[in-house]
């Protein structure tokens, strides 16, 4: 694609040492099916992008100075453009990355620290403590639950070993307790290792606490900046710091307020075709980015992470918080095995939108974790990252004949994501009627999509990107698909999912198609992809477009990993 090749070092190596104290979940109630988080707002082909966006004007950054007093009041007051500039949004100097800025200080983020400990540490080789062998016959559920509590109960790093063989799943296997994995004898051949899922569409893994959310220590800090940019790692709070410290877990936070919906035209969703009702956007607490504190000077905060929305006084009153998740899980992990979903088709309820039940695994409330080396074959949604997932990393992982109807009108999606700071590392999909990799509503970044490919097996509906209601700060990396990525307006799609992504990259992908505009007060990247480029609809204007270059790494991530490693 005209990149060069990049001279990095392999995503997250394995079989490394480490040591933590053991963590259970603690909520004794198992959890339940992603399902419903999955299955929200996917809806017909006839609501696609192309078919139910209206033409209307799109404003960008019209807010120059970040001055509450030039709040605008409706989508066409808000005239003001950051049009694209015939500067490279990034280029190579003495050797290094350069990124330019637009006039408010927004350019492309530091996407590098995502995945297992940021990519900083290896995925450990966890002895094995437990070991089921596979039977002939009859449900395995609770006998390999009994070897996860076993270990779990420790309160020590332990494997539970699945030997070669076929176990039958009817339920879900919670995996809630920190340290512990669960390891298959192998993803292919003699000595695979192969989970059954059996009864009522259902996920077969659950990994991370099935209860607990972020929990404020003290009080909220206001963001006194008018205008912090998009990759900014610094702000200022009203007064001195109070009570932060380096090392302090935060969250900064970013309402979603009305001013900020009409501005975006959130508010003004035009009708669906069919008639079927539209949820116009609402305020409420919008996006909420975890991070850590690096320094404290005065009223000045430096965080660990740069961040992928900008926080604009004009359209939000942000805050900084410190928390504590006392229910997270840290250091566990799903490796080498492999799963098939298809008996559950039989079921009744999959073709009344059970294949969006049909996963293996989900993780939620969990941090510092992994799944990797596993193949999913029929499955609806198989993968699936929950809001509460941070820094997670799945690797070569596959998602194969996705286990979706071709004559339904509600796509699932292979991989979702609504955690923060994950990356998804040598993923395959195939299958049709699907969305290969999305991400959902009100998602914080960084996250990261790298090395994956997609093949549409059929004739249907085959897309990727950004699913709904403004997630921001994803990287999509060196992508391969037969069909569409779209980083766009998706309008009455669904209930009215709108603008699904802003401050994304699409980055040395090759696809059937694709088309990336910018939204209201944000921009989405293109760089260096191959494929047909769609045109906007009348009234939406196109993202940052930029061609290849024979200088720019073949990977961003990679690169970009590279360059912070290298700076200590």
């Amino acid at each position: 694609m005209g990149f060069a090749g990049n001279h990095v070092l392999g995503i997250q190596a394995e079989n490394a040492s480490w040591n933590l104290g053991s963590k259970k979940s603690t909520s004794g109630v198992r959890p339940k099916s992603p399902a419903d988080t999955r299955a929200r707002d996917s809806r017909s082909a006839a609501s696609s992008p192309e078919n139910t966006r209206q033409n209307r004007t799109i404003p960008l950054n019209a807010a120059a100075a970040g001055s509450p007093s030039a709040a605008p009041t409706s989508v066409e007051a808000v005239q003001t453009s950051m049009a694209t500039t015939a500067t490279p949004w990034l280029s190579i100097a003495n050797g290094k990355l350069s990124y330019h800025k637009d006039s408010q200080g927004n350019r492309i983020p530091d996407f590098s620290q995502v995945g297992y400990h940021a990519g900083d540490a290896s995925i450990p080789a966890v002895a094995v403590k437990q070991t089921v062998a596979a039977k002939a016959a009859g449900d395995d559920t609770a006998r390999i639950q009994k070897a996860i509590d076993a270990v779990g109960a420790t309160g020590k790093p332990g494997a539970v070993l699945l030997g070669a063989g076929t176990f039958r799943l009817s339920g879900t296997l919670a995996l809630d307790y920190s340290g512990v994995v669960l390891r298959g004898s192998g993803r292919t051949g003699s000595t695979q290792t192969m989970l059954r899922g059996t009864g009522g569409p259902h996920t077969l893994i659950n990994v991370g606490a099935s209860a607990g959310a972020p929990v404020r220590v003290g009080s909220k800090l206001a963001v006194k900046d008018s205008y912090v940019p998009v990759g900014a790692i610094s702000l200022n709070v009203t007064g001195a710091a109070a009570g932060l410290k380096a090392g302090d877990t935060v969250i900064v936070q970013r309402p979603q307020e009305a001013n900020w919906i009409t501005a975006l035209g959130m508010d003004k969703i035009p009708a669906r075709a069919d008639g079927s009702p539209i949820s116009q956007w609402t305020a409420g607490a919008g996006q909420q980015f975890e991070r850590t504190v690096r320094a404290v000077s005065g009223t000045k905060v430096t965080l660990d992470v740069p961040l992928t929305n900008a926080l604009e006084s004009t359209y939000t009153h942000a805050t900084v918080w410190k928390y504590t998740f006392a229910q997270r899980i840290s250091e566990a992990g799903v490796e080498n095995l492999a799963a098939n979903g298809s008996a559950m088709e039989a079921d009744a309820s999959w073709l009344d939108g059970g294949y969006f039940a049909s996963g293996l695994v989900n993780v939620d409330r969990a941090q510092n974790s992994w799944v990797r080396n596993v193949t999913a074959t029929r499955f609806g949604s198989a993968f699936n990252l929950g809001p509460q997932a941070l820094r997670v990393s799945l690797l070569k992982t596959w998602s194969l004949n996705e286990s979706v109807p071709q004559d339904i009108t509600a796509q699932p999606a292979a991989y979702t994501n609504s955690g923060q700071q994950n990356l998804v590392s040598g993923c395959r999909v195939t299958g049709s009627n699907l969305h290969a990799w999305t991400q959902q509503a009100r998602v914080p970044g960084p996250n990261v999509f790298t090395d994956c490919s997609a093949t549409n097996t059929g004739t249907r509906i085959f897309d990727a990107g950004p699913h709904q209601r403004w997630s921001s700060g994803t990287l999509y990396d060196r992508m391969t698909t037969t069909g569409k990525i779209l980083l766009v307006d998706r309008g009455a799609a669904g209930s009215g999912q709108g603008w699904a992504g802003a401050n994304d990259v699409m980055y040395n992908c090759g696809t059937g198609s694709y088309l990336v505009e910018n939204p209201p007060t944000a921009h989405n990247w293109a760089i260096g992809n191959t494929g047909t480029k769609s045109a906007a609809p009348a009234g939406h204007v196109l993202g940052e477009y930029q061609d290849a270059n024979s200088a720019l790494p073949a990977s961003l991530y990679l690169e970009q990993l590279t360059e912070r490693q290298a700076a200590g």
